[in-house]
């Protein structure tokens, strides 16, 4: 009966200093080569208006124009940014200081860009293509101002996280923190 406990005991030991040592001997930075990491996307569709009345004298009229737009977002976190230091190892607990997410990926496809309306009035000339090309891009920098307030970046954050989460998981830790850096307060 002694002899059979005894060599519980150094099973137990044995299979638990295994373990320890599997995880010792991960590189836990070797995450930092999946690089970029989208883990949120969102289409955003803007509307873009514009009343051009006539400022001249001799112009006679009015030219209205309405652009509908929409721009494919994606967001995540750039792994290779994670410096020595950001992740602490105790035993089975690790604990990861994440860069921020960001946005990784702005698109805007010409298929997803149509005049919905132009009217031209008096004896004004129609809207040019560089004219409409200036509307887009007054369209993209509000879809870009407006990216806060859709929470891309929150989700891209807590998405990274749970990838984090899974990944080291799967390498043998139990309990596993993530911290984003520099996380602003979004609302």
């Amino acid at each position: 009966m002694k002899s059979i406990l005894i060599h519980l005991v150094i099973v137990f030991l044995i299979m638990s200093c295994s373990q320890e040592k599997e995880i010792r001997n991960v590189d836990i930075y070797e995450i930092k080569n999946i690089g970029d990491l989208s883990t949120t996307e969102y289409t955003v569709g803007k509307i873009i208006k514009l009343n051009d009345e006539a400022n001249e004298w001799y112009e006679y009229g009015e030219r209205k124009i309405l652009i509908s737009c929409k721009a494919k977002i994606k967001a995540g976190v750039n792994l290779s940014l994670l410096e020595e230091g950001d992740i602490v190892v105790s035993g089975k607990k690790i604990v990861i200081h994440l860069p921020t997410a960001a946005i990784t990926s702005f698109e805007m496809n010409p298929n997803d860009i149509h005049t919905e309306m132009e009217s031209i009035s008096g004896f004004r000339d129609k809207f040019t293509q560089t004219e409409k090309n200036l509307f887009l891009k007054q369209g993209e920098v509000a879809i870009r101002k407006d990216l806060r307030q859709t929470g891309i970046i929150k989700d891209a954050n807590d998405n990274a996280g749970s990838f984090i989460k899974e990944f080291y998981r799967n390498l043998g830790f139990e309990e596993i923190i993530v911290i984003p850096k520099n996380v602003e307060n979004e609302k």
